[in-house]
């Protein structure tokens, strides 16, 4: 009953406007809290779109260099993590509510819709399945605004950063804070002669 009241406002601009307002925003700390906690440490953010899944609420797909996340943020926030390579199909198509995704995979379908444009062709190009679901031109070849790509890749990056820090950095500044770092752990006594690599 709270999650109703919570996102009354949300639901009813969805409803009667056609699209959802949160889309656009930059990730919650607790969505990135969630989304960090399923990242192996050399998996880096791609992309990611944010809509509704029927019957779970607020949803976020992130795909990564090898995954897709599946972030619920309702009633029962959780994660489920599918292999990149296990995708048979995505499709895509505008709605009235926004933009649809949906994924094929041998033991499951995923479904989210309300994405906005942008995130939507961007998610498409990362996951490398340009398919349209109407068998025509593909969304993923839409050309996008500067501003509208602008923003998305800003919020991408914004992700990346508060998710995995240290991908983030350039390789050079990375490797140097594992040095630091380990240096640290020396001095600390935290490793042993034979553990330095």
């Amino acid at each position: 009953m709270f999650n109703f009241f919570r996102d009354y406002n949300d639901q009813l601009e969805i409803l009667f406007e056609g699209h959802d307002p949160s889309a656009h925003k930059l990730l919650r700390h607790a969505d990135v809290d969630l989304i960090r906690n399923h990242l192996n440490r050399n998996e880096a953010v791609c992309a990611y779109a944010t809509g509704r899944a029927v019957g779970a609420g607020r949803s976020i797909w992130v795909v990564t260099t090898q995954s897709l996340l599946v972030v619920s943020t309702g009633k029962h926030p959780g994660v489920r993590k599918f292999d990149r390579q296990n995708i048979e199909r995505v499709e895509a198509e505008e709605g009235r509510y926004g933009h649809s995704l949906r994924a094929l995979l041998p033991d499951a379908r995923l479904a989210v819709y309300g994405v906005p444009q942008t995130f939507a062709v961007l998610a498409l190009r990362a996951l490398g399945r340009p398919a349209g679901s109407d068998g025509t031109r593909s969304l993923a070849q839409t050309a996008l605004t500067e501003e509208a790509h602008a923003h998305a890749l800003h919020a991408f990056a914004d992700l990346a950063l508060r998710a995995q820090p240290l991908l983030a950095q350039s390789e050079a500044e990375a490797q140097q804070l594992l040095l630091q770092a380990a240096a640290r752990a020396r001095i600390d006594g935290q490793q042993h002669a034979t553990e330095a690599a």
